[in-house]
């Protein structure tokens, strides 16, 4: 999945509660930290985790005060990562890892919760992993956090400049030796290929090694860097004029392209899709929304006869779109923006209010979208091929969403 970066995840958000279950275990606890089970045949450390036949899939969900809640969506049963606390800045989330950014007595700092849920691409199969969520541990650092990461890797960047790199595969040694660069970003730190992608104040992305030193030659022009992802093909960045592609290259190094809007577009400032597909998806004004084919290198406006409010490309092979229009409405779209199916107006309330309209988020898999109503405090659970609400998880203070496994 594209990770969360703030854009989905607004400096006030916490993550959902989904209660569909009433139990609700213990808040995680910070264990000491445990040796690293030995790789498999692929050299994948589960750090202590089982591999499973297939995706342990799950919803993580947030109140307004940053309680963190596990949803089992084979079983429903609903676990409580974290209690919710006064100082919860913000919630971010990248698949995997759970950040909830804290400012206790104007000190910052960034809780680290493994939900013990994910999957590694590998070629023309994946592996699956389940374990025990636990608390990694307390990053501190000065000002906000933004996070953003992909691929088994994430960037914590703090207003300070300094950047914490966590690579999954390392997490069992624990965070404290975490890598640690400062770098001058305007934009979405990207880890990518063992290398950083830096936008800076020059409106240009730069490509830096381990050491947040820039590379020689490397990096390519984007104005207002607003977000960034890893697909399948690349890490890609959303820029005011298009999107820069950064691909793995033989021996290592990188190269950018840059993917130019069609004239006069109407820029989308957030790019979302599923994890390890090749397709993003952001809105293009009140036009409808974009397609970004990175295979092709092509976008695709999407036009809509109603204004689109989120949209997330599902990359599979018809090429579809899942959508949240103006009337609440969850679409499903074709490649050229025609409506193959959707909802009743399920959101129509939340979008009747600017506040909760701010609150509403669009997540999607390879059978089901997910969508938050905060105003009536539930979650829904899409079937995308037919446009069926097959669950509604109620009595919800929906404010953040991630899916994990």
């Amino acid at each position: 999945m594209t990770l969360l970066p703030p854009h989905r995840t607004a400096p006030a958000a916490a993550a959902l509660a989904l209660l569909l279950g009433v139990t609700a275990c213990a808040p995680v606890a910070a264990p000491a930290p445990t040796a690293s089970a030995a790789p498999d045949a692929h050299g994948i450390d589960g750090g202590g985790a089982a591999e499973v036949a297939a995706p342990a899939g799950a919803l993580v969900i947030a109140d307004r005060r940053g309680g963190l809640t596990l949803l089992d969506l084979d079983t429903e049963k609903r676990s409580e990562l974290a209690r919710g606390r006064d100082d919860v800045d913000g919630v971010f989330g990248d698949g995997r890892l759970v950040y909830r950014a804290l400012d206790e007595a104007g000190l910052p700092s960034v809780e680290v919760i493994d939900t013990a849920r994910w999957t590694v691409p590998h070629g023309d199969h994946t592996h699956s992993f389940l374990g025990e969520p636990r608390l990694l541990g307390v990053l501190e650092g000065e000002g906000g956090a933004r996070v953003t990461g992909g691929g088994q890797q994430t960037a914590l960047a703090f207003e300070g400049g300094e950047v914490v790199v966590l690579v999954h595969d390392d997490l069992a040694a624990g965070l404290p030796d975490a890598p640690r660069v400062t770098v001058a970003a305007a934009g979405p730190v990207m880890p990518f290929a063992g290398l950083l992608l830096v936008p800076t104040a020059d409106e240009t992305i730069e490509v830096s090694d381990p050491a947040g030193d820039p590379v020689p030659g490397g990096g390519a022009p984007c104005a207002g860097a607003s977000d960034a992802d890893v697909t399948r093909v690349g890490a890609v960045f959303a820029c005011a004029d298009g999107a820069v592609l950064f691909t793995r290259e033989v021996g290592g190094s990188v190269a950018a392209e840059t993917i130019p809007y069609p004239a006069g577009a109407a820029p989308a400032t957030a790019l979302s899709g599923r994890p390890d597909r090749p397709d993003l998806a952001g809105i293009a004004g009140d036009r409808g929304a974009w397609l970004l084919d990175v295979r092709q290198r092509q976008w695709t406006l999407l036009p809509s006869d109603v204004p689109l409010l989120r949209a997330v490309a599902l990359g599979d092979d018809d090429s579809r779109t899942v959508a949240v229009d103006a009337d609440g409405r969850v679409r499903v779209l074709a490649p050229d923006g025609t409506v193959l199916v959707r909802t009743e107006p399920l959101l129509a309330a939340s979008l009747a209010d600017p506040v909760l309209r701010e609150r509403v988020q669009l997540i999607a898999d390879a059978e089901h979208a997910y969508v938050t109503d905060p105003a009536t405090g539930s979650v829904h659970e899409i079937d995308h091929g037919d446009a069926r609400v097959t669950r509604t998880f109620a009595d919800l203070d929906p404010l953040f969403l991630q899916q994990v496994g």
